[in-house]
């Protein structure tokens, strides 16, 4: 594919202002530019946005290994192949010796953080889940979770992130004693698509806007770091995508705890409802990118997982996902650092651990990452778990983190 041009740096008469740059544009504001620019000039204002931010010159990614702690799930997304049935109550969650083998190997790699990945609450809808947490003493698949990440830990010194699904104000709190950050996608503003027969979330009440958002003010209130963000495709309007952002922006407004905003593009999985649903485009995650970046602001970091890249010319017949060259790939990730992504997310060094909510999408080869990053004009640095300001001086760990896991921190 052709290479894109590298732009000036020089700042365009439309620019936002510094202030602007910093707290995001209202929601006006946007709809504004959005019904007078043109989707380039859209990626120069975020570009531009982003590079008046903390780092401007830096992309992060988090060297991590990913512990899918139970596939067993309440909801059954139209698009997820992560959700299995359990055959039995011997098969329903990971061991901690499972997860500790895979941490240390992780370690061993180089990794730095421990994502637990796991299925929503499922001992409500099995009964074996249930049956398995009684027999190892947890009265909940959120109290397994605090011990495992506990004992990683302890362990092998990862800072566990924990993706514990739609959980009580008392399970974060409890999880922040053993986890430096966590998160939830808020997904959708759409409750549609819980409702309608057919849609993405339909029959999934965990999926509903109001619930994922008393979870995200939740976290806020008691100071825990936290990842959010939105799924571009599964059935949304623009406008939609606009609300879910703006929504999470309102409640990082009030608490300052949102760390990260993820913006995931859907790529339609065989042997899926959804499998023959047309996927967002380039252009499309360009886009909400840049209505993220100057919704959000200079100073969130927006990230966008290079494994699922939409090609620069995707024409791949269903079943060639595995075909994908590092080269189509890298074109659309010099697209998205040129619409204001600065971090690309989790990825297992040395291919520890696959991405297991996409597995048939490998992690990049990180040299090559780097050297696309480079060409861009960027340094790809590691990072932890929690941004700086969340863990750099004293004042912000006893602020943002227990204090048993800001001395490993």
């Amino acid at each position: 594919p052709p290479r894109l041009r590298r732009r000036s740096a020089a700042r365009s008469s439309v620019a936002p202002t510094a202030a602007d740059a910093s707290r995001g544009l209202s929601r006006a504001e946007v709809d504004a530019l959005v019904a007078s620019k043109t989707l380039d000039e859209l990626c120069a204002l975020a570009r531009e946005t982003r590079a008046r931010g903390p780092n401007p010159h830096v992309v992060t990614f988090s060297p991590k290994v990913f512990i899918p702690l139970t596939r067993a799930c309440r909801d059954a997304c139209g698009y997820c192949t992560f959700a299995k049935d359990p055959r039995s109550a011997y098969d329903v969650f990971m061991s901690v010796p499972e997860i500790l083998a895979v941490a240390e190997a992780g370690r061993r790699a180089g990794a730095l953080e421990c994502l637990f990945t796991l299925g929503d609450r499922p001992e409500s809808k099995y009964p074996e889940a249930r049956e398995a947490l009684t027999k190892m003493g947890f009265e909940s698949t959120a109290a397994y979770l605090a011990h495992c990440a506990g004992a990683v830990l302890e362990k092998t010194g990862l800072l566990p992130h924990c993706n514990a699904g739609v959980v009580s104000r008392n399970e974060l709190k409890r999880l922040r004693e053993v986890s430096i950050s966590q998160g939830l996608m808020l997904e959708t503003s759409a409750d549609r698509l819980v409702d309608d027969h057919g849609a993405a979330h339909f029959g999934c009440d965990s999926k509903r806007p109001n619930t994922r958002m008393k979870v995200i003010e939740n976290a806020g209130a008691l100071r825990i770091p936290f990842t959010s963000g939105i799924l571009v495709g599964i059935g949304e309007t623009r406008s939609e995508r606009l609300d879910a952002l703006f929504m999470i922006k309102d409640s990082h407004l009030r608490y300052d705890h949102v760390q990260e905003i993820l913006v995931q593009n859907f790529r339609a999985k065989q042997d899926t409802k959804m499998k023959d649903v047309p996927e967002p485009d380039l252009d499309e995650l360009r886009w909400t990118v840049a209505m993220a970046r100057l919704a959000l602001g200079s100073d969130m970091p927006i990230q966008c997982p290079p494994n699922l890249t939409p090609e620069a010319d995707d024409a791949r017949a269903p079943g060639e996902e595995n075909a994908v060259s590092e080269d189509s790939r890298a074109f659309g990730w010099r697209a998205l650092l040129d619409a204001g992504v600065s971090c690309f997310g989790g990825i297992s060094p040395e291919r520890v651990t696959p991405d297991h909510v996409s597995p048939e999408r490998a992690w990049p080869n990180l040299d090559q990452l780097a050297f696309v990053t480079r060409d861009a004009g960027f340094a790809l640095t590691p990072r932890l778990a929690a941004p700086p300001r969340f863990v750099l001086g004293r004042e912000a760990l006893e602020t943002w983190v227990d204090a048993g896991v800001g001395a490993r921190a």
